[in-house]
């Protein structure tokens, strides 16, 4: 049988990228759980060490605050009667996942456009057009036009269907 995996505090802050002030913190506040003692004092950190660490880290990503992320670990001592809270609470780190994954696709999606754009403008350039006319969105003076709106709550919508309208517009005017 293979010996148990066991980290220093030094290893885990390697693995996970956290420091080593921020492990002993998350101990402190009693979210990372399950750390051994050598007999020296030294901290020692298993398989369930790193795995509640992990649970954690993703809680955290998923804009669950420390205090409810310790909350979390301390019903699961609790057992099936904190089910239900347990699983509201994830619940809500899904969809902050999930409103996160939203907004990142919509950053990916201007990110493709521009790059689409700046693919056309070089094509233009090395047919001798005027690759401003060829993707007015990246221009001498930067970026003129913008292809999505902000929102009230901060969030960006894309227009670019708008926006990709506008330009159909004025080519055809100057073809006029």
């Amino acid at each position: 049988m293979p010996a148990a995996v066991r980290y220093s505090i030094s290893d885990l802050a390697r693995k996970t990228g956290l420091s080593i002030h921020t492990l002993r913190f998350y101990e402190k506040e009693g979210i990372l759980r399950y750390v051994e003692r050598t007999p020296s004092g030294r901290r020692v950190y298993g398989k369930a060490s790193l795995a509640c660490l992990i649970g954690a880290l993703c809680m955290k990503q998923a804009k669950l605050t420390l205090s409810q992320i310790k909350e979390f670990f301390d019903m699961t001592k609790a057992g099936g009667e904190t089910l239900p809270q347990r699983l509201e609470m994830l619940t809500t780190a899904r969809e902050n996942l999930e409103e996160m994954r939203q907004h990142i696709d919509q950053c990916i999606d201007l990110v493709n456009f521009f790059v689409s754009g700046g693919k056309e403008a070089m094509v233009a350039v090395e047919r001798g057009d005027d690759a401003d006319e060829a993707f007015p969105f990246l221009t001498l003076d930067g970026i003129l036009k913008f292809p999505c709106k902000m929102m009230d709550d901060g969030r960006l919508e894309p227009c670019l269907h708008k926006v990709n309208e506008e330009s159909d517009t004025k080519k055809k005017r100057k073809k006029a």
